[in-house]
């Protein structure tokens, strides 16, 4: 298997840095493994061959498979359980409080193949026993194609479901064969978008809530800030973002720490 030369290799980290914002210089053994299979895939001679395609988006789909390559899309249900449990004891009976009447919003940044919306949307869905609470809307974005469609499926192989508790797998999923389909009454408050948090357009609504964990991890400095910046103004006064344990927010002028990784969001008028 050839490998990316060093001019290559940069050139690839510019082309994703300028278009996406991401910063992949601490990733070359798996842009090798991964861009190199698909360049033989495609049958190109050499990797300038193939990132003339990629950086030329003549061919949509070849273009939606190097993003869909680049990105990393391990996640599972239920994963980081403790902030899964944060949503259930001081997100959701905080907006019940204070929102009793208005449709709650819940943005699920680089949501991957779906786990993380619907993990959320089960959370909802026990919650809501025995109480009078307004609609809930979850919408989860990511930049591959590839991990929307699959979570428009909403359907899932054992390995990702393993530490889902029996109750929801009995009523929150149907078994087929040893796939997992999330049921109706869960996929309903779920919409998915592609989408790059990099792009200033990407978010279309003020949400209550925001999941956007091991995202920011990958964006160059500069791109990292302009995306909290985003994602500080489309949350709502006293709204909770919920980041990955790995990142760290260090300015307490935007937003306030809270534990797990759960950050809320300070009164605007606190921003120089």
């Amino acid at each position: 298997m050839d490998h990316l030369t060093d001019k290559e290799f940069d050139r690839v980290c510019t082309h994703l840095s300028r278009t996406f914002g991401l910063n992949m210089r601490s990733k070359r053994v798996l842009l090798n493994c991964r861009l190199s299979r698909e360049r033989e895939r495609l049958g190109f001679s050499s990797f300038s061959a193939y990132l003339d395609k990629v950086e030329s988006e003549t061919d949509p789909e070849a273009t939606a498979r190097f993003v869909d390559l680049v990105t990393t899309h391990y996640t599972y249900f239920l994963r980081e359980r403790r902030q899964f449990d944060f949503l259930r004891t001081t997100a959701f009976p905080e907006l019940e409080r204070s929102k009793p009447n208005r449709t709650w919003n819940i943005l699920c940044a680089g949501c991957s193949t779906g786990e993380e919306c619907y993990t959320a949307s089960m959370i909802v869905e026990d919650y809501r026993r025995g109480r009078d609470l307004p609609p809930v809307r979850i919408t989860g974005i990511d930049i591959s194609k590839a991990a929307i469609e699959k979570a428009r499926r909403a359907t899932y192989q054992f390995a990702h479901v393993e530490k889902v508790p029996p109750r929801w797998l009995s009523s929150y999923f149907t078994n087929d064969g040893g796939n997992y389909t999330v049921t109706d009454a869960i996929r309903r408050r779920v919409t998915f978008a592609q989408a790059n948090l990099n792009d200033p357009d990407a978010l279309q609504r003020r949400y209550d809530l925001i999941m956007c964990r091991n995202v920011i991890i990958y964006f160059d400095g500069r791109t990292r800030e302009q995306v909290l910046d985003s994602l500080y103004r489309h949350l709502a006064v006293s709204g909770y973002l919920i980041l990955g344990h790995a990142e760290i927010i260090r300015s307490r002028t935007k937003f306030v720490y809270r534990r797990d990784s759960v950050y809320q969001k300070q009164p605007e008028a606190i921003i120089p």
